[in-house]
């Protein structure tokens, strides 16, 4: 269940702060923990990854077996259960970890599939959300099994090609592959208050911050963004973000610039934040050459060289070897 829903159905309740950093390394730590078992993994969020291990039982044993193993070594060496999905397609392996939470491990097998998922509500299978039930239920739809009996092209003609899409997922059919990369199209980060503040000068060094790591992770991986965004969220789980289109940079004055004009523009300084994030999007590879403008100035030009030597003497002397006045403590 989302934050903010939690907060309106019991605003009484005790939230906590979360603690991000140590999500995160735990996450990959059980990732690493998947990777021993097939090199072939699409992670799809902080806590969930589709692993093909279609080749791997000479080496490891049947798929029950390779999901006891990974069960047993996440516990043993993490302290953490986890819950484990095998199936014949995505779809269904994502389902079947659903099944048994928070500590099972479930197989569904091709003989299985179709009689597993006739009782189930739409809502289960993928692409299926509170419009599209309310739709299925205005035509009497309202279990996998109802999807089941259609003919094959009744609901596309209904719901254009996703309705093709919700009756192949009903007969158990999924054809997509594990993808081991995704093109990266955005880079953000947000940091959850312990308190609810309304210090902008405190915000605006945040801006620096999450700016200098975002744009060093662009530079590395020799990418550009062409949108800067920010996200505020009060503390009545209000959220609002405000974006600006620019010329495509990676550097960290630019980005900090233009995120604090945002600020200033979208902030009154008086009702408290709970959140800020920064996110960087519309992301292109660098480009080494390009045309220049005669007439106008090159935003950016001055800063590259400056960040180029930066990375270089962090990469040598270690990470803060050097670092922008703006981000520099009081101490």
């Amino acid at each position: 269940m989302p934050h903010a829903q939690a907060y309106r159905l019991c605003p009484q309740g005790v939230f906590l702060p979360v603690n991000m950093p140590r999500y995160l390394e735990m996450s990959k730590q059980v990732f690493s923990i998947l990777s021993q078992y097939s090199p072939i993994m699409e992670i799809v969020s902080i806590d969930e990854a589709f692993l093909d291990i279609s080749g791997c039982s000479t080496l490891f044993g049947s798929p029950e077996k390779i999901g006891c193993l990974i069960k047993e070594q996440v516990y043993s060496k993490l302290g953490l259960t986890i819950s484990v999905g095998v199936s014949y397609n995505k779809f269904l392996a994502k389902l079947a970890s659903d099944m048994d939470k928070p500590d099972g491990l479930r197989i569904i097998t091709e003989s299985q599939a179709l009689e597993l998922l006739r009782p189930l509500p739409v809502w289960r299978m993928w692409g299926i959300g509170l419009k599209t039930q309310q739709r299925l239920d205005k035509m009497g739809i309202k279990t996998i099994g109802d999807i089941q009996d259609l003919p094959p092209g009744w609901l596309e003609g209904k719901l254009g090609s996703s309705g093709r899409l919700f009756w192949e997922l009903a007969q158990g059919i999924d054809g997509r592959a594990v993808e081991t990369e995704h093109e990266r199209k955005s880079l953000g980060r947000e940091e959850t208050f312990p308190q609810d503040i309304n210090d902008i000068t405190y915000l605006e060094k945040l801006i620096a911050q999450f700016a200098a790591e975002l744009c060093k992770k662009l530079r590395r991986e020799k990418l550009v963004a062409a949108s800067i965004t920010i996200k505020l969220r009060y503390s009545n789980f209000k959220t609002i973000t405000r974006s600006k289109t620019t010329t495509p940079c990676n550097s960290d004055v630019i980005v900090t610039q233009i995120a604090c004009e945002l600020l200033h523009l979208s902030y009154n300084n008086k009702q408290p934040l709970r959140l800020f994030g920064l996110a960087l999007g519309n992301l292109s590879p660098t480009v080494e050459l390009e045309q220049g403008s005669l007439f106008e100035p090159q935003i950016g030009a001055d800063y590259k060289n400056i960040d180029r030597l930066m990375d270089e003497i962090r990469e040598r002397f270690g990470p803060e070897a050097i670092n922008r006045a703006n981000l520099l403590t009081n101490d």
